[in-house]
């Protein structure tokens, strides 16, 4: 297929116009990714170029008409160079980068999806850090095109670790790619643990998702043994001090309002999540009062929000009937925008939290934060994606 005729089907699909806009980011517009992946596919006529190609076109056919028999069968085409890439001789940089943007499209084509019938996001993610390490491409520049699909990567594995660590469902690893040594607790994230890139943290976006992975690298259930190792409650500590210290606003200019408050929301759903998720059963309730308060009097009352993570977090503490108007009004904003994905499922997530609350309201709400958040996510067919 010849440049000038990819050329053309590219800049004359919805993904050139409309259907990036759907591409959840987080510290790099939407543009900037669709202009990387054109970039990227038009490239070079390799293997993996097609793969990509064809990956594209098959996003921007779901974005357009839907789940339907033309974009199943160009998933099907990506799919299959895909694995021929692998097989097509060594990945140089240029076609490991093309390599991994077509693993993210086919992802974000699993998570678009209304059914949202299988894991396949995770396992495209996964497989895309995966070639990632295999191939050096952290080393690339952060401004680079290959530096903003690095970061998106890295955005996605990071949100998909809080799903990967409440699910208790059977392990998400293939049973080969576990080692020997690797203990029970382990076997969900032996593919989670290889690679964290080194992402400037003057970057609020960079430091709050680092923030997050490491946490969640961490964490372990309040109830075990563990969680009093006075060394552990020390990086407790300094998540909470490191949280606090990361600068909501960018130094950089050109910050926009949308993304000063994503960081802003992030930044209070990881201290949420934080104190929630550690805070012992046997210890007084952290006293979270004024953080949630802030969070719900002040821009959920008025903006969208494309970020599901930090609106599951904070949805999860709308105790008051007003709390739970407020999200729910959010919610409904975020669906009439036609840039967002579907919401419906964080909606009915939400929702089965909220019951779940109610049904322990006589109790100790902080005793069931941890089973409830893992019964309610584990409820669904399939892992949920949060970014």
């Amino acid at each position: 297929m010849g440049a000038l005729s990819k050329h053309s089907q590219l800049t004359n699909t919805p993904v050139y116009d409309s259907a990036h806009l759907s591409l959840v980011t987080f510290g790099q517009s939407p543009s900037q990714i669709r202009d990387a992946l054109l970039g990227m596919a038009l490239a070079h006529d390799a293997v993996p170029g097609l793969a990509l190609f064809y990956a594209l076109l098959a996003f921007s056919s779901l974005h357009r008409y839907g789940l339907n028999e033309q974009a199943v069968q160009l998933k099907i085409q990506a799919l299959q160079s895909l694995s021929a890439s692998v097989t097509d001789g060594p990945l140089i940089s240029g076609k490991a980068a093309q390599h991994v943007a077509a693993s993210m499209l086919l992802g974000a084509f699993e998570i678009v999806q209304p059914s949202e019938g299988s894991n396949e996001w995770l396992l495209h993610t996964w497989g895309a850090m995966d070639m990632i390490q295999a191939t050096q491409l952290q080393d690339q520049p952060f401004e680079s095109g290959t530096g903003h699909l690095l970061n998106w990567v890295h955005y996605h594995e990071t949100i998909s670790r809080f799903a990967a660590h409440h699910w208790r469902h059977k392990p998400l690893v293939p049973r080969a790619s576990i080692r020997s040594n690797t203990s029970p607790q382990d076997l969900q994230f032996a593919s989670l643990t290889r690679y964290r890139p080194n992402l400037p943290s003057i970057n609020p976006t960079y430091a709050i998702l680092n923030l997050l992975s490491e946490i969640c690298d961490t964490l372990v259930d309040p109830r075990d043994p563990r969680s009093c190792n006075e060394e552990y409650q020390d990086r407790l500590r300094d998540f909470e001090r490191r949280i606090e210290d990361v600068a909501v606003e960018s130094a950089e200019a050109g910050s926009s309002p949308d993304t000063t408050f994503a960081v802003e929301l992030y930044q209070t759903a990881t201290k949420i999540y934080l104190m929630r998720a550690s805070q012992s059963p046997w210890e007084p309730t952290a006293n979270l009062e004024p953080l949630i308060d802030a969070a719900f009097s002040g821009p959920v009352q008025s903006c969208t929000c494309q970020h599901f993570f930090p609106l599951f977090i904070v949805a999860c503490e709308a105790r008051r009937d007003d709390q739970r108007v407020s999200i729910i009004n959010l919610v409904e904003r975020t669906q009439r925008d036609g840039r967002i994905r579907s919401i419906q499922g964080v909606k009915n997530t939400i929702q089965s939290i909220w019951a779940q609350q109610d049904l322990h309201k006589d109790n100790e709400v902080l005793v069931d934060y941890l089973d409830i958040m893992s019964a309610v996510i584990s409820s669904n067919n399939t892992i949920p994606s949060f970014a």
